[in-house]
Protein backbone atom coordinates (compact mmCIF):
# COMPACT_ATOMS: atom_id res chain seq x y z
CA UNK A 1 0.00 0.00 0.00
CA UNK A 2 1.53 3.49 -0.28
CA UNK A 3 2.44 4.80 2.61
CA UNK A 4 2.74 8.52 2.87
CA UNK A 5 -0.19 11.04 2.63
CA UNK A 6 -0.41 13.87 0.85
CA UNK A 7 2.75 12.51 -1.87
CA UNK A 8 1.76 13.40 -5.15
CA UNK A 9 1.89 10.17 -7.67
CA UNK A 10 2.64 10.81 -11.54
CA UNK A 11 0.93 7.95 -13.63
CA UNK A 12 3.11 6.14 -16.27
CA UNK A 13 2.82 6.82 -19.56
CA UNK A 14 1.21 3.65 -20.82
CA UNK A 15 -1.37 3.69 -17.62
CA UNK A 16 -2.68 7.54 -18.51
CA UNK A 17 -5.80 5.88 -20.62
CA UNK A 18 -6.84 3.61 -18.44
CA UNK A 19 -6.77 5.59 -15.09
CA UNK A 20 -8.24 8.26 -17.46
CA UNK A 21 -10.75 5.97 -18.26
CA UNK A 22 -11.55 5.00 -14.29
CA UNK A 23 -11.83 8.74 -13.50
CA UNK A 24 -14.36 9.50 -15.65
CA UNK A 25 -15.86 6.72 -14.59
CA UNK A 26 -15.94 8.13 -10.77
CA UNK A 27 -16.73 11.12 -11.35
CA UNK A 28 -19.56 12.60 -9.10
CA UNK A 29 -23.24 12.10 -10.63
CA UNK A 30 -23.67 15.83 -11.09
CA UNK A 31 -19.83 16.28 -13.04
CA UNK A 32 -20.65 13.62 -15.95
CA UNK A 33 -21.78 16.23 -18.21
CA UNK A 34 -20.30 16.29 -21.37
CA UNK A 35 -18.60 19.79 -20.99
CA UNK A 36 -16.61 18.83 -17.69
CA UNK A 37 -15.72 15.29 -18.74
CA UNK A 38 -13.99 17.03 -21.72
CA UNK A 39 -12.16 19.24 -19.39
CA UNK A 40 -11.39 16.37 -17.39
CA UNK A 41 -10.01 14.77 -20.31
CA UNK A 42 -7.94 17.30 -21.42
CA UNK A 43 -6.28 18.20 -18.68
CA UNK A 44 -5.27 14.23 -17.57
CA UNK A 45 -3.77 13.67 -21.46
CA UNK A 46 -2.49 17.22 -21.86
CA UNK A 47 -1.23 18.59 -18.29
CA UNK A 48 -0.39 14.86 -16.63
CA UNK A 49 -2.04 16.17 -13.61
CA UNK A 50 -0.79 13.66 -11.15
CA UNK A 51 -2.72 11.94 -8.41
CA UNK A 52 -2.55 12.64 -4.51
CA UNK A 53 -2.13 9.28 -2.25
CA UNK A 54 -5.03 9.49 0.45
CA UNK A 55 -6.93 6.89 2.33
CA UNK A 56 -8.38 4.41 0.36
CA UNK A 57 -12.45 4.40 0.40
CA UNK A 58 -12.44 0.98 -1.07
CA UNK A 59 -10.93 -2.34 -2.69
CA UNK A 60 -7.51 -1.82 -3.66
CA UNK A 61 -4.77 -3.79 -5.48
CA UNK A 62 -2.06 -5.37 -3.55
CA UNK A 63 0.81 -3.33 -3.44
CA UNK A 64 -1.10 -0.56 -4.32
CA UNK A 65 -3.02 1.98 -3.42
CA UNK A 66 -6.19 5.23 -3.69
CA UNK A 67 -4.98 7.96 -6.09
CA UNK A 68 -7.56 11.32 -6.04
CA UNK A 69 -7.41 13.64 -8.85
CA UNK A 70 -8.51 17.00 -8.22
CA UNK A 71 -8.37 19.51 -11.28
CA UNK A 72 -7.84 23.22 -11.66
CA UNK A 73 -11.70 24.22 -12.26
CA UNK A 74 -15.17 23.66 -10.89
CA UNK A 75 -18.79 23.01 -11.20
CA UNK A 76 -20.53 25.04 -9.90
CA UNK A 77 -18.87 25.86 -6.47
CA UNK A 78 -17.15 22.65 -5.83
CA UNK A 79 -13.64 21.86 -7.53
CA UNK A 80 -14.18 18.78 -9.84
CA UNK A 81 -12.03 15.71 -8.40
CA UNK A 82 -12.48 11.93 -8.30
CA UNK A 83 -10.46 8.96 -6.52
CA UNK A 84 -9.46 5.80 -8.01
CA UNK A 85 -7.66 2.68 -7.18
CA UNK A 86 -4.18 2.13 -8.74
CA UNK A 87 -1.41 -0.04 -9.17
CA UNK A 88 1.96 -0.08 -8.37
CA UNK A 89 3.32 -0.42 -11.34
CA UNK A 90 0.88 2.17 -12.91
CA UNK A 91 2.66 5.09 -11.05
CA UNK A 92 6.05 6.35 -12.15
CA UNK A 93 7.12 8.30 -9.61
CA UNK A 94 6.23 9.50 -6.37
CA UNK A 95 6.92 13.16 -4.78
CA UNK A 96 6.65 13.99 -0.92
CA UNK A 97 5.32 17.19 0.31
CA UNK A 98 8.42 18.41 1.30
CA UNK A 99 10.36 17.60 -1.96
CA UNK A 100 6.93 19.87 -3.45
CA UNK A 101 8.14 22.81 -1.11
CA UNK A 102 11.67 22.53 -2.56
CA UNK A 103 10.45 22.38 -6.24
CA UNK A 104 7.86 25.98 -5.22
CA UNK A 105 10.65 27.69 -3.16
CA UNK A 106 12.52 28.02 -6.45
CA UNK A 107 9.15 29.13 -7.69
CA UNK A 108 9.66 31.82 -4.97
CA UNK A 109 6.50 34.89 -4.36
CA UNK A 110 5.43 33.76 -8.00
CA UNK A 111 4.15 30.73 -7.01
CA UNK A 112 2.25 32.76 -3.55
CA UNK A 113 3.85 35.50 -1.81
CA UNK A 114 3.79 34.10 1.87
CA UNK A 115 6.12 30.95 0.73
CA UNK A 116 9.26 32.28 1.37
CA UNK A 117 8.30 33.40 4.62
CA UNK A 118 7.05 30.32 5.65
CA UNK A 119 10.14 29.05 4.68
CA UNK A 120 11.51 31.19 6.88
CA UNK A 121 9.89 30.30 9.65
CA UNK A 122 10.16 26.65 9.83
CA UNK A 123 14.03 27.36 9.40
CA UNK A 124 14.58 29.58 12.27
CA UNK A 125 12.18 26.96 14.27
CA UNK A 126 13.70 24.05 13.16
CA UNK A 127 10.54 22.28 12.04
CA UNK A 128 10.32 20.38 7.96
CA UNK A 129 7.82 22.40 6.11
CA UNK A 130 5.96 20.06 3.11
CA UNK A 131 3.18 21.94 0.70
CA UNK A 132 0.19 19.99 -0.15
CA UNK A 133 -3.20 21.07 -1.55
CA UNK A 134 -3.65 23.64 -4.04
CA UNK A 135 -0.39 24.82 -3.63
CA UNK A 136 1.31 21.35 -4.12
CA UNK A 137 -0.54 21.15 -7.56
CA UNK A 138 -0.07 24.19 -9.14
CA UNK A 139 3.81 24.02 -8.08
CA UNK A 140 4.17 20.75 -10.25
CA UNK A 141 1.36 21.61 -13.06
CA UNK A 142 1.84 25.52 -13.32
CA UNK A 143 -2.19 25.21 -13.76
CA UNK A 144 -4.13 27.94 -11.84
CA UNK A 145 -5.26 25.78 -8.83
CA UNK A 146 -4.87 29.09 -6.74
CA UNK A 147 -7.58 31.81 -6.08
CA UNK A 148 -6.88 34.83 -3.73
CA UNK A 149 -8.91 33.33 -1.17
CA UNK A 150 -7.01 29.93 -1.06
CA UNK A 151 -5.52 28.40 2.12
CA UNK A 152 -2.21 27.13 2.12
CA UNK A 153 -1.93 23.68 3.31
CA UNK A 154 1.00 22.30 4.89
CA UNK A 155 2.49 19.66 6.69
CA UNK A 156 5.30 19.20 8.30
CA UNK A 157 7.57 17.63 11.29
CA UNK A 158 9.57 18.32 13.68
CA UNK A 159 11.94 16.56 16.27
CA UNK A 160 9.98 18.68 19.51
CA UNK A 161 7.15 19.86 20.65
CA UNK A 162 8.96 23.19 21.12
CA UNK A 163 9.79 23.80 17.72
CA UNK A 164 6.29 23.12 16.68
CA UNK A 165 4.75 25.76 19.23
CA UNK A 166 7.68 28.08 17.71
CA UNK A 167 6.09 27.44 14.36
CA UNK A 168 2.72 27.38 14.79
CA UNK A 169 3.16 31.12 16.75
CA UNK A 170 5.13 32.58 13.42
CA UNK A 171 2.51 31.00 11.45
CA UNK A 172 -0.40 32.75 13.26
CA UNK A 173 1.60 35.77 12.84
CA UNK A 174 2.03 35.45 9.36
CA UNK A 175 -1.25 34.40 8.59
CA UNK A 176 -2.87 37.74 10.75
CA UNK A 177 -0.87 40.10 9.25
CA UNK A 178 -1.34 38.62 5.60
CA UNK A 179 -4.88 38.17 5.64
CA UNK A 180 -4.38 34.32 5.09
CA UNK A 181 -5.56 30.75 6.32
CA UNK A 182 -2.64 28.59 6.76
CA UNK A 183 -3.92 24.84 7.48
CA UNK A 184 -0.89 22.94 8.89
CA UNK A 185 -0.78 18.99 9.28
CA UNK A 186 1.81 17.81 11.71
CA UNK A 187 3.27 14.33 10.43
CA UNK A 188 3.76 11.81 13.35
CA UNK A 189 5.86 8.28 13.62
CA UNK A 190 3.48 5.77 12.53
CA UNK A 191 1.91 7.72 9.45
CA UNK A 192 0.07 9.68 11.82
CA UNK A 193 -1.05 13.19 11.13
CA UNK A 194 -2.84 15.80 12.94
CA UNK A 195 -3.60 18.79 12.99
CA UNK A 196 -0.99 21.45 14.33
CA UNK A 197 -3.68 23.68 16.00
CA UNK A 198 -5.20 20.43 17.41
CA UNK A 199 -1.67 18.85 18.61
CA UNK A 200 -0.79 22.24 20.60
CA UNK A 201 -4.21 22.34 22.40
CA UNK A 202 -5.60 21.43 25.71
CA UNK A 203 -7.77 18.62 24.15
CA UNK A 204 -7.61 15.39 26.01
CA UNK A 205 -7.84 13.83 22.62
CA UNK A 206 -7.25 14.84 18.77
CA UNK A 207 -8.16 13.51 15.88
CA UNK A 208 -5.71 11.26 14.03
CA UNK A 209 -5.57 10.18 10.23
CA UNK A 210 -3.62 7.50 8.88
CA UNK A 211 -3.34 6.06 5.02
CA UNK A 212 -5.85 3.64 6.99
CA UNK A 213 -8.26 5.60 8.71
CA UNK A 214 -9.33 8.16 10.88
CA UNK A 215 -9.50 7.52 15.27
CA UNK A 216 -9.19 9.67 18.20
CA UNK A 217 -5.81 9.27 19.87
CA UNK A 218 -5.31 10.67 23.14
CA UNK A 219 -2.69 13.48 23.13
CA UNK A 220 -0.81 12.22 26.18
CA UNK A 221 0.33 9.37 23.67
CA UNK A 222 1.33 11.85 20.66
CA UNK A 223 3.36 13.98 23.27
CA UNK A 224 4.98 11.35 24.21
CA UNK A 225 6.50 10.41 20.88
CA UNK A 226 8.70 13.73 20.95
CA UNK A 227 10.23 11.87 23.84
CA UNK A 228 11.76 8.65 22.04
CA UNK A 229 14.14 9.09 19.81
CA UNK A 230 13.52 9.98 16.17
CA UNK A 231 12.84 7.50 14.23
CA UNK A 232 14.42 7.07 11.02
CA UNK A 233 13.22 8.11 7.54
CA UNK A 234 10.93 5.30 5.60
CA UNK A 235 12.64 4.27 2.16
CA UNK A 236 11.21 6.35 -0.54
CA UNK A 237 7.80 4.35 -2.05
CA UNK A 238 8.32 4.83 -5.47
CA UNK A 239 9.41 2.50 -7.61
CA UNK A 240 12.96 4.13 -8.91
CA UNK A 241 15.79 4.67 -6.20
CA UNK A 242 16.27 7.75 -4.72
CA UNK A 243 19.96 8.90 -6.33
CA UNK A 244 18.64 7.47 -9.74
CA UNK A 245 15.49 9.84 -10.16
CA UNK A 246 15.08 12.42 -12.19
CA UNK A 247 12.48 14.88 -10.80
CA UNK A 248 10.83 15.98 -13.78
CA UNK A 249 8.19 18.93 -12.98
CA UNK A 250 5.23 18.77 -15.00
Amino acid sequence: MFRIRHSLAHVSPASRPGILAAVLDALPEQMRDPGTRKLVRDAMSKAHIPGIVCRPTGPCPDGGGQLGFSFPFRHGAERVRAAVPVRRGQVSAFFTPWEVMDRALILGPNLHPALPEIARAGALSGVEIGLIGSAALQTVTGLPYLRPDSDLDLVVRAESLRALEQLATMLATLAKRRGLAVDAEVALPGGIGVKLTELLSGARSVLGKTITGVELIERPHLISLFEAPPPARPDPQHPIKQPERKRQWM
